[in-house]
């Protein structure tokens, strides 16, 4: 079997990339199974699995770093979007941002929102309820429009910046969701967004993520970024975002992190009993990845990610733009 290779890279963090893509390919090879071994990447060459829909599961589709008008693969992926939402029912969808690019949107009635969203994810599967996070190139233009074309589209959930929502899983079961707006503590003088983030309140959002995650009593939490803390991709890991974030996860018993911003498919488990970390930011374009220690999967190919919760489980699987699942893993309380 084929392994997934580092992309060039010099120094200390390359060897280490090469050493444990050689151990995952060797494991992987012996094993044949589709969950690769603690701390690999699978192989690249793999049969296709079929999806597995649970009973009585509710189901939710991740997307992200995909708006571009239908194209860069971003029309394939919203078709294998549309036949894995149908079959498992899937109840709503969730965006790791850059919803609309290259610039964002002016306007609440901007053309984008049309060109890039109604008639690209048209499908009736589909038509359920997103809940969208704002991207750096959302804020290249203005942000708040993605908030106004929320006002007058009930799809379209997006009441504020950062915001929260819960859906109930079983009896007694309830997944809670805080999307944050990671742009304030991700903010880089000289890029493009940088004018529009000048001035922003991290201090009412740190207020509002510890209050919202300390009164929760959701047995499943996930909280959604648009930059992610940890990465096999070109970013890396997101040092100072992680020093922030982190504590946070896992003093609250978060089940996972969603992220974008780096264009590939990856869940990374630093700590195995610890919050999960899923990049979903590959809904059009894709970019090169390597490895770290903590990779689980990592992929360069565009794709979603869907997750099915019951009271004790939720499943994960990772999928491409040609429908097949990719990655399969099981997250349990």
């Amino acid at each position: 079997m084929t392994a997934i290779l580092p992309s060039a890279r010099a120094g200390r963090h390359s060897r280490l990339a090469a050493r444990l893509l050689l151990r995952c390919a060797l494991a992987g090879a012996l094993a044949g199974a589709l969950a690769a071994p603690f701390g690999c990447a699978p192989a690249a060459v793999r049969q296709p699995v079929p999806l597995a829909a649970p009973q009585g599961a509710v189901s939710f589709l991740v997307l992200g770093d995909w708006g571009r008008g239908g194209n860069f693969g971003q029309r394939e992926v919203a078709k294998a979007m549309a036949s894995t939402a149908s079959s498992l029912h899937a109840a709503f969808v969730i965006t790791t941002g850059d919803n609309f690019y290259p610039d964002g949107v002016k306007t609440g009635d901007d053309a984008q929102f049309r060109k890039s969203f109604e008639s690209v994810y048209d499908a009736p599967s589909l038509g359920v309820t997103w809940y969208p996070a704002l991207g750096n190139h959302d804020y290249h233009q203005n942000p708040d429009a993605e908030v106004a074309y929320g006002a007058r589209t009930p799809r379209w959930h997006m009441p504020s910046r950062y915001y929260s929502f819960t859906r109930d899983v079983a009896p007694g079961v309830r997944a809670e969701f805080l999307v944050m707006d990671s742009n304030p503590f991700n903010l880089k003088d000289g890029e493009e967004e940088a004018s529009q983030l000048k001035g922003a309140d991290t201090v009412a959002q740190r207020r509002w993520l510890d209050s919202t995650l300390a009164a929760s009593t959701a047995q499943w939490k996930f909280v959604v970024t648009h930059h992610h803390l940890y990465s096999a991709g070109p970013r890396g890991t997101n040092t100072a975002f992680e020093q922030f974030l982190a504590p946070r996860l896992k003093q609250y018993h978060v089940t996972a992190l969603l992220s974008g911003h780096e264009h590939h498919l990856e869940h990374v488990a630093p700590d195995s009993t610890g919050p999960q970390f899923f990049i979903s930011g590959a809904g059009s374009e894709t970019r090169g990845t390597s490895a770290t220690p903590a990779t689980r999967y990592v992929e360069s190919v565009t794709g979603f990610m869907a997750f099915s919760m019951t009271a004790d489980s939720v499943l994960v699987q990772i999928i491409g733009a040609n429908g097949d699942v990719r990655y399969r893993t099981i997250l349990r309380r």
